[in-house]
């Protein structure tokens, strides 16, 4: 009998295990990664198919972008410059083609196993050693011409909004030596006035307009006598200036005013390609106009001072990525970043695309990369700098007044669903969080920074990370925009004055390490042993 009856215990324990493991995964479920129980309760499953649910507001990626509070965020005047979408005048690489996104849940699986493929960051004194050097030179009164830098980005920096306040800051230290490089009329500039008259088309690489573009990415053309752009230094007198303009078969003359003096520029030539033309003048303000004679088409200009300091180069363009770089004219590009000679270049993206659903995550960082590679080809000399994405949220239009109030950052399983949850208006986004290919994108620029030998300056992490901005819009003075996008005047000023004390943190660590270096080492201890003293002698009587 007890023999029968040990393998009916063992059966039974073989089946009360699995109850009793199915019973307590309720209680663990808060405990598993990825679960999300204990932060969703109340909320339908993910798995649930709500087919009763409100149809998604397909225009949900452009309300959450619309929403800005005048007060805090400002606005831009509607330029009223017209777009060109004219034919393509160049054979350009393979960057408007576009891959197969990656699923969901393929980007899920990317985001939670980043951490294993995270390269060595590289410190500030490390990276930015050539930028650095022109500074101490600069410092000691070694240096002729002026430390100079270019910012490339979208736009965070158009208005030289938070570049601006970088410039400041700078130049505050080490002097100004002029304002650099500018688009041609487009968005006002801190320390210049810019009007223009009569009719000009705009045309802007962050469009569908076809090239060529330089390094400002955008150009203004008119055949009209009576158009005219007129730069007028708000700040110091310039020393010179030099403007650049498109050639070709159909560009005319132009004429160049510098306070009042003018020079005539023929642009006309047989083939499409630029050309740059340089004033040496005293002077405060700079007038462009046609001759009527043809198109004229001005790519930038470009100010400076013969005396020491910063340059500070700032080519926001509005609505640009990481992708727009790739429409430039190579030889254009190439060619205007060898005259500028920048000793630093910077590159502030990845807000924009963090927001496109669709974005190929690989596509978006081998892109990333190769552009890094061509600015070090064309300027080997530089340092370089790469810029995190600000944090973000978008709220969908689903979300009721709940969750307006509550910012919370995607957890594994709704990212890897977000496409389905987000079409089905699911009420468990129906919150403030950033999207999911946001932190995707950040991670891409860090990896691409290591990988070229760029410093990294996470701006999300200084701001506090996932959800941040929703804490950045409730101060006061407020920091964000009620929209969770855009920063106010007070936030972007934060924000440079944050990366301004980086930098000079990693300059006062590059300047410890060269002057360790330049001391002279330390020579070796003489040992001197003494001779024994001389056995006394006596002597013979």
């Amino acid at each position: 009998m007890q023999g029968s009856q040990r393998p009916d215990r063992r059966f039974w324990w073989k089946r009360l295990l699995p109850a009793l493991g199915l019973a307590a995964l309720p209680l663990l479920g808060g405990c598993l990664p990825g679960m999300g129980w204990s932060d969703d309760t109340g909320r339908a499953p993910l798995a649930e198919d709500n087919d009763g649910s409100p149809a998604l507001n397909r225009s949900y990626k452009t309300n959450f972008l619309s929403f800005q509070s005048p007060s805090s965020a400002g606005s831009h005047p509607a330029p009223t410059l017209m777009p060109d979408s004219g034919p393509s005048l160049f054979a350009f690489s393979t960057f408007e083609a576009r891959r197969p996104s990656p699923s969901d849940a393929s980007l899920a699986l990317a985001l939670n196993t980043t951490e294993a493929y995270e390269p060595q960051a590289i410190t500030a004194a490390e990276a930015l050693q050539n930028f650095y050097g022109a500074l101490t030179r600069l410092n000691a009164g070694k240096r002729s011409g002026a430390a100079k830098i270019v910012h490339l980005g979208g736009d965070e920096i158009v208005d030289d909004r938070f570049a601006g306040a970088l410039r400041e800051h700078l130049t505050s230290r080490f002097g100004n030596a002029g304002r650099g490089l500018m688009l041609p009329g487009l968005y006002p500039v801190r320390g210049m006035k810019i009007d223009r008259g009569g009719a000009w088309s705009l045309a802007s690489a962050a469009s569908s307009a076809s090239g060529p573009f330089g390094l400002s990415g955008v150009r203004v053309t008119s055949a009209a006598s009576d158009a005219w752009l007129r730069f007028t230094s708000a700040e110091t007198a310039f020393d010179w200036v030099e403007a650049s303009f498109m050639t070709g078969p159909q560009q005319g003359t132009v004429a160049i005013s510098v306070d009042g003096e003018m020079k005539l520029v023929p642009t006309r030539a047989p083939n499409v390609s630029q050309t740059s033309i340089r004033i040496m003048a005293k002077a405060r303000e700079v007038t462009i106009r046609p001759r009527g004679d043809g198109e004229v088409t001005m790519l930038s200009l470009t100010t400076g001072t013969q005396t020491p300091g910063i340059v500070y180069s700032n080519a926001g363009v509005p609505g640009a990525t990481a992708m727009t770089l790739g429409k430039w004219s190579r030889d254009f590009a190439a060619n205007d970043l060898k005259k500028l000679d920048p000793d630093l270049v910077i590159l502030s993206f990845g807000k924009k695309e963090g927001f496109d659903d669709d974005l190929d995550i690989r596509d978006y960082e081998a892109r990333l990369r190769l552009t890094v590679e061509q600015i070090k080809s064309a300027v080997p000399g530089a340092s370089l700098l790469l810029i995190g994405p600000p944090d973000a949220a978008r709220l969908p239009t689903f979300s009721g007044s709940g969750g307006a109030q509550v910012c919370r950052a995607l957890n594994p399983q709704e990212i890897a669903g977000y496409t389905r949850l987000l079409g089905r208006s699911n009420e468990r986004l129906g919150r403030w969080h950033a999207p999911p290919r946001l932190e995707a994108v950040r991670s891409a620029i860090r990896r691409t920074a290591a990988a070229s030998g760029a410093f990294y300056w996470d701006w999300a992490k200084y701001m506090g990370g996932h959800c941040s901005i929703h804490a950045w819009t409730t101060v006061n003075p407020p920091l964000a925009a009620p929209d969770h996008f855009t920063l106010t005047e007070a936030g972007n000023l934060r924000s440079a004055r944050a990366l301004f004390a980086e930098l000079m943190a990693g300059f006062d660590g590059y300047q410890r390490l060269a002057a360790a270096k330049a001391a002279p080492a330390p020579q070796a201890a003489t040992l001197v042993i003494a001779a024994p003293p001389k056995a006394a002698v006596k002597k013979r009587r």
